[in-house]
């Protein structure tokens, strides 16, 4: 903070200095009775005191802001300080040399040749400075309006993928306990185990329930738990099969509750209509920096083509979340394979 005041401060120097030696070529030019050397002396004494005098006018300008008046009455008021601060500043410069110089030395000062357009050139410097001083105060709030748009456009977005997560929780919660409930009277030992499976999916939920990313490995511990709830239910009509490439990292962060979702679908879609059954497949692969997913799963027999390819509140959850996670950065979309397998594929860049 203090360097970019300094830095401020010195660039303001330098433009006021350059400021000082056009003044005086000018000076040096209209008044033939003084050299270049008084006239810089002049300039230097009379524009750097103006230079000090800006603070006040930086003051005005925050105060007075060009949106809160008429034009008319916001010209006519920047008009009148412009002649304050000019005469103010002719009072001080003046005012410095007599005290200076005395009433003697003073006088051999050609002051009426030149007062009047060195007012005038005081009035001019206050709106090129009001000037420069709008347009940083402008400058200013734009990009202060461009952050908090920024930010609420996060915020908001934090917002929704949190809302969109949390009702990830109680659906597959609300399918899960379905599950146990069938057994409850069927086989008690297996109810009491998928019991103790749930307990551990709502441990691993409950660890990264504030997270939107996590690393890879500890969402498929949360798919493998998810699968071995619906193995037991299922019994010998589902297997689950991974294929994961060997280049992909472990701790690959990736959104939380992005794959249970898909594998329940593929569950609910390919096995739980199934009399055969079938295996769900999950593949994950890495292609040009970009993490590939896909989710296979077998149809039965008598499948609803308008149900399996509907998009439910798993996939559209996902949709939604991938959207404003990754703005148009991503891949979600599905296949039917010779009427016999659903494929879910889903692509995001890789992340470290």
């Amino acid at each position: 903070m203090q360097s970019t005041r300094r830095r401020i401060v010195w660039r303001s120097f330098w433009v006021w200095t350059g400021w000082v030696i056009f003044y005086a070529a000018v000076m040096d030019w209209q008044l033939s009775q003084i050299n270049f050397a008084i006239a810089l002396f002049s300039s230097a004494s009379g524009n750097y005191s103006f230079a000090l005098i800006s603070a006040g006018v930086w003051y005005i300008c925050r105060h007075l802001p060009a949106d809160r008046f008429p034009l008319i009455l916001f010209a006519m008021l920047h008009f009148v300080m412009g002649n304050a601060v000019s005469a103010f500043w002719l009072f001080i410069n003046y005012g410095g040399l007599y005290l200076l110089l005395g009433k003697e030395g003073f006088a051999y000062i050609p002051l009426r040749s030149f007062i009047g357009w060195q007012y005038l050139f005081g009035i001019i410097q206050y709106f090129l400075v009001t000037g420069i001083f709008y347009t940083v105060i402008y400058y200013r709030n734009y990009k202060e309006k461009q952050l908090a748009e920024a930010e609420l456009k996060l915020l908001n977005r934090d917002t929704q993928l949190r809302a969109l997560k949390l009702q990830m929780n109680p659906h597959f919660l609300f399918n899960t306990l379905n599950s146990i409930s069938a057994l409850v009277t069927e086989d008690p030992r297996l109810a009491r185990k998928m019991i103790s499976r749930l307990s551990e999916l709502l441990r691993m939920s409950l660890e990264h329930h504030e997270e939107q990313m996590v690393p890879l490995e500890t969402e498929l511990a949360f798919v493998r738990t998810y699968v071995s709830i619906e193995q037991i239910r299922f019994g010998s009509r589902m297997q689950f099969a991974e294929k994961i490439g060997d280049d992909i990292s472990p701790v690959q962060p990736i959104p939380a509750m992005i794959l249970q979702p898909l594998v329940e679908n593929a569950i609910k879609h390919g096995i739980a209509n199934s009399i055969e059954g079938g295996t769900i497949t999950l593949h994950l692969s890495k292609r040009d920096h970009t993490l590939e997913c896909e989710i296979i799963n077998p149809l039965p027999a008598s499948w609803d083509q308008q149900v399996v390819v509907s998009t439910g509140t798993g996939l559209e959850n996902i949709r939604q979340r991938l959207k404003l996670l990754y703005g148009e950065n991503y891949s979600f979309e599905t296949e039917l394979v010779d009427q016999k397998q659903f494929i879910v594929r889903m692509a995001i860049p890789e992340r470290s």
